[in-house]
């Protein structure tokens, strides 16, 4: 063998060695060793933002790690959906992931730019929560019957924000506007707080936000309170009417929130992020914060968020499709 070729095939296998010991050294490194994403699809303020940040200090800190929050608001939650699906998976790029970027928008934006389904893995299932359907008080609608004559008398005169075209704060007032047989024009924003103030300021004079979100300005009578979206009349508000209670059906259960990360996340990852979200629903301060949000926390293992989001799409599909909405 010549010197040059001899050099060369001792320099190869040097490198296949190095290549080798990277890898293994990789293989072994513990998860995580590094800072995690957590993107939301709300902007700062809202309820979503608040719980995923909750779940971020607490997971976090049972995990030994620090899991920053970053807001990526508009688009219907597809810019935060896409910045996590270009992302590796390898668990340090996750997604709050919403009822709405979950099972919603499915039947909003056409195609959708990702499968929930498949293109992504859940994590933890967080919560579920309830709406509270407002007015804003210059208008003089008190009450959902009042709300329904008004609309009737004038269709598609009356506006109503959200956080955004497909979130549950705009398919929920769509459902129930069919359920009355009214027409409302729909006016969204690029998150849940953004809309509320719209309300209150007279931009818009609808919106059914998360009933935390809601709470501290319908106390402030700068909202008014027509319904509650829950199986029961909430606590702090026992005035105010569940919508079955007013006939109209179906909306006990419209929201949840979850982890989710994208499709090929090893097992073991899933596993301890999982892990480490008991840490979240079992802490006090956790538990007695989402209180004030109008949020019951929901455990379970990690197939539960893929399993709910079949559920849900099943149950609501068929009005949906039938509303027949799209993006602009």
């Amino acid at each position: 063998m010549s010197p040059t070729l001899n050099h060369l095939t001792k320099l190869l296998a040097g490198l296949a060695i190095a290549t080798t010991a990277t890898l293994a050294a990789q293989a072994e490194t513990p998860y995580p060793n590094r800072p995690i994403k957590l993107v939301v699809s709300q902007a700062p303020g809202g309820s979503s933002d608040t719980i995923a940040r909750l779940w971020a200090e607490h997971a976090g800190r049972a995990m030994g790690a620090t899991i920053v929050v970053e807001n990526k608001p508009g688009g219907g939650g597809l810019i935060a959906a896409q910045n996590v699906l270009n992302a590796p998976a390898d668990g340090y790029t996750l997604l709050y992931g919403s009822v709405s970027l979950m099972v919603l928008n499915q039947f909003t934006y056409k195609p959708l730019p990702y499968n929930p389904e498949k293109d992504f893995t859940g994590v933890a299932m967080l919560s579920t929560n309830s709406f509270a359907l407002v007015t804003n008080p210059a208008t003089g609608i008190q009450t959902l019957k009042q709300l329904t004559e008004k609309a009737k008398t004038a269709p598609g005169k009356l506006n109503f924000a959200s956080a955004g075209l497909g979130n549950s704060t705009h398919l929920a007032v769509e459902l129930m506007a069919d359920a009355l047989g009214i027409s409302m024009t729909h006016i969204p924003y690029k998150g849940e707080a953004d809309g509320v103030i719209a309300t209150m300021g007279g931009q818009t004079e609808v919106m059914a936000p998360v009933y935390g979100t809601a709470l501290p300005h319908i106390k402030a009578k700068k909202l008014n309170a027509l319904a509650v979206l829950s199986p029961q009349r909430m606590p702090e508000l026992p005035d105010v009417p569940t919508l079955s209670e007013l006939g109209v059906k179906g909306f006990d259960t419209m929201g949840w929130s979850a982890v989710v990360a994208r499709a090929g996340t090893p097992a073991g990852i899933v596993e301890k992020l999982n892990k480490a979200t008991e840490a979240f629903h079992k802490n006090p301060d956790v538990l007695a914060k989402l209180g004030t949000l109008g949020v019951l926390p929901v455990a379970g293992p990690a197939s539960l968020v893929i399993e709910t989001t079949v559920r849900d799409a099943k149950a609501w599909g068929p009005t949906l499709n039938k509303l027949n909405l799209s993006a602009k």
